[in-house]
């Protein structure tokens, strides 16, 4: 089966060196047959897992899961025949897939970090599952996503209604991802093929050169230096995986869409570490077994994705990882990047997670200035009601980096004052602007740049 994955992105921005320990099973095990989906909210380093049930209704029963102490206990948020999905969304709420058998399947909401869901914005008739949510946050009100059995669902109201949006899309396309980027287009991966809507869904188009099931995708971010006129086609997987750019860069404000895909195996989750001042991206993939149960584990790649080590010490022998999530949490001075692996046992007790913690070592941060001047894209964007802004300078110059309206009209000065050579980021607060989209100018010498950002209240 071939497949595609989300990236999670993890944004760093000083010089490291990280040293990856073993895989650790957690202290307990959420209840449920197996890990469906995974989420690590950055924000307050909780941990969300979805799980199928086992023997219904004799066995362990799925539902949604939290843990606040990395796995050490947990709490059963929702008990169902099976949770098949979370995400957060760009409004800082999290939004998930239940089955709660035998009543049909439901998109749920929480606003309270998951302990309450209230009634569904969505049900589905049973058969008809919700395999993936997305949230396009550059319309007013928000839309909201569904993608089901039958083709993409939409609500231009925040949940209200619902309607289908499926123009261009094949009857009976199981739409396994949908995801927006941040300049509102929506892509749809599907079970006839990739789709791409220039119109928040109002109308899709296919995507050539991608495999008949797409049920991941992917936006990827430029790294620092590369900006605008990076190549638009790359080659970057090996070692029987591929990386498709089926999109130019040119179409998005500030991502790449890309299609990863491994011929023989499926990927069941992906994360990407950006190590800004080093110019490079590491890649992490999760993978369940094949058929004749191989080829399961743990695999990253430092140099791009042009070679591949498997990194499954701690797990068990070709596990059945289902899905990978993580996050880079503490200062900038001592980051550490945490990982969690999730499995599908089908089987009592069969969700075990899996916990990697890379010790960062910072240091030599001199050594490694940057060569040119460089204005990076905030993160994370859209953003409430804070983000971080990068920047680099070769020289010592003065340094005046300041906000700005769609009106010109200066609404924050950020930095002005004399900066020597380096790397630096700053924090920016944007509690008390209305939502919109804004312009952060930076100003260092003769170089100037600009960039712009979405505040989403």
């Amino acid at each position: 089966m071939k497949s595609i994955q989300m990236v999670l992105v993890i944004i760093i921005t000083v010089s490291y060196n990280i040293f990856p320990q073993i895989w650790i099973q957690t202290p307990s095990t959420p209840e449920g047959g197996g890990v469906t989906d995974m989420l690590f909210r950055e924000s307050n380093q909780h941990l969300f897992v979805t799980t199928a049930s086992y023997n219904w209704p004799n066995g362990e029963k799925g539902g949604i899961r939290r843990s606040t102490d990395d796995g050490a206990t947990w709490i059963n948020l929702i008990d169902a025949y099976n949770a098949r999905t979370i995400i957060e969304g760009p409004d800082g709420n999290l939004y998930a897939s239940i089955w709660p058998y035998p009543s049909s399947e439901g998109l749920y909401r929480s606003t309270d970090n998951g302990n309450t869901w209230g009634s569904p914005l969505l049900t589905v008739p049973t058969g008809n599952n919700i395999f993936s949510i997305a949230l396009n946050p550059t319309t007013n009100p928000i839309t909201i996503f569904a993608g089901t059995r039958n083709g993409p669902l939409r609500s231009t109201n925040y949940g209200v209604t619902w309607t289908q949006a499926t123009n261009g899309i094949p009857a009976n396309s199981w739409v396994r991802d949908i995801e927006v980027d941040s300049g509102g287009y929506v892509i749809a991966a599907t079970t006839n093929g990739a789709f791409v809507s220039t119109n928040n869904g109002d109308s899709w188009q296919q995507i050539t050169g991608l495999p008949d099931t797409v049920t991941k995708v992917i936006f990827d971010y430029p790294l620092v230096g590369l900006g605008e006129n990076q190549e638009d086609t790359r080659a970057l997987l090996a070692a029987q995986m591929e990386l498709a750019e089926a999109l130019r860069r040119d179409r998005y404000l500030y991502a790449v869409f890309l299609a990863l895909f491994v011929p023989d195996k499926e990927i069941s989750g992906s994360t990407i570490l950006y190590l800004m001042e080093e110019n490079l991206k590491r890649h992490g993939v999760s993978t369940f077994p094949r058929e004749d149960n191989s080829g399961g584990g743990y695999y990253e790649s430092t140099d791009n994705g042009k070679n591949w080590t498997q990194q499954s010490e701690g797990l068990p022998p070709n596990p059945k990882c289902s899905a990978l999530t993580g996050a880079v949490v503490g200062s900038t001075e001592s980051p550490v990047i945490k990982q969690f692996i999730g499995l599908f046992e089908n089987t009592n007790g069969g969700a075990r997670i899996f916990k990697r913690e890379s010790i960062v070592s910072v240091e030599n941060k001199n050594e490694l200035l940057p060569k040119d001047y460089a204005l990076n894209q905030n993160y994370p964007n859209p953003f409430n009601p804070s983000t971080k802004i990068s920047f680099g300078i070769p020289n010592s110059s003065f340094v005046t980096l300041k906000v700005y309206d769609l009106l010109g009209n200066e609404v924050a000065t950020l930095v002005n004052e004399e900066k020597p050579a380096g790397s630096y980021e700053i924090e920016f607060n944007a509690s008390k602007l209305s939502s919109g989209v804004y312009v952060y100018k930076l100003f260092a010498g003769s170089y100037v740049s600009s960039k712009k950002m979405v505040v989403l209240k």
